[in-house]
């Protein structure tokens, strides 16, 4: 893997691409436009095979802030997010990862940073999301339930799931504390299919977010990862839903001390999350 060296920063807006080239220079453009300006970023070219590299470079070229690293080797997309997210929080006191195809308002990157440091005990900052499948656009706003969750669980108000949208794994993370909740949830699922998801519920769970509701980012559908990773065997969506319910409900080992009825009650909010964000439904529900 080759690249420059670069001093620490503020924040660093890193892509891990793997042949991007169709959608690529838009996102790099979002990023560039935005109102917040003393960022730098990271193109982590997974060795892709079409123009990928050479548009990043003249992308390069054109703005010093961005730089390309070129991997030596192509790996699965998960450890490519891996090792651009190692790469990211060692350079900037705070990142934000950012998909080849993804968009976001111009106000996106500024006033999620700005959350962040006004609440050091915040460790993600996110907004409001816009889902484009097509001419079709779903905004999508958390519910208030998945708030302050350390007080809700303590007093037994516990919700019947954690309605965040998965796109939150694209805010902007403190490198100091919060990337290695990303580092160890990330790859945990052994799949990318709802990762991002498995991911932020710590965040959630753990009261690590903070929420702006402003600044949008902008998911545009389209790429195949369904069709590459979703199951249909009913064994294998049993056991997606149960390692997701199991890996989400260990989280209750940072909560403190809980009450049989509050262990079940997360258990149930975890399994029936599970079925949402995987999208397997099974033969009962708890």
């Amino acid at each position: 893997m080759t690249s420059a060296s670069m001093p620490g920063e503020k924040l660093i807006v890193a892509f891990p691409i793997y042949n991007g080239e169709r959608t690529m220079e838009q996102s790099l453009q979002c990023i560039a436009d935005q109102d917040f300006r003393d960022f730098r970023a990271v193109i982590v070219d997974n060795k892709s095979t079409d123009r990928t590299a050479e548009i990043a470079k003249e992308f390069c070229r054109r703005d010093p802030r961005f730089e390309l690293i070129e991997a030596d080797e192509h790996v699965a997309g998960v450890d490519n997010f891996v090792r651009t997210i190692k790469i990211a929080r060692e350079r900037g006191e705070f990142f934000c990862l950012r998909a080849c195809d993804d968009l976001s308002t111009r106000d996106y990157l500024g006033k999620l940073l700005s959350a962040l440091e006004t609440d050091p005990t915040k460790m993600l900052a996110v907004g409001s999301v816009e889902r484009h499948a097509g001419d079709q656009v779903t905004y999508l706003t958390p519910k208030d339930d998945i708030f302050d969750f350390s007080t809700r669980i303590a007093s037994g108000r516990i919700p019947r799931g954690l309605m965040f949208p998965s796109e939150w794994f694209y805010g902007i993370v403190r490198s100091h504390g919060g990337s290695e909740i990303m580092l160890r949830r990330w790859p945990e699922l052994g799949t990318p299919w709802c990762a991002a998801s498995y991911t932020v519920a710590e965040f959630v769970v753990r009261d690590l977010v903070v929420y702006v509701p402003e600044p949008r980012f902008h998911f545009i559908r389209g790429s195949n990862s369904e069709s590459l990773y979703k199951v249909t065997k009913f064994k294998d969506r049993f056991l997606a839903r149960w390692n997701y319910t199991i890996g989400c409900f260990r989280i209750r080992e940072s909560l403190g001390p809980l009450s049989a009825r509050a262990k079940y009650k997360l258990f149930r909010m975890f399994w029936r999350d599970a079925r949402r964000k995987t999208g397997y439904k099974l033969f009962w529900k708890l």
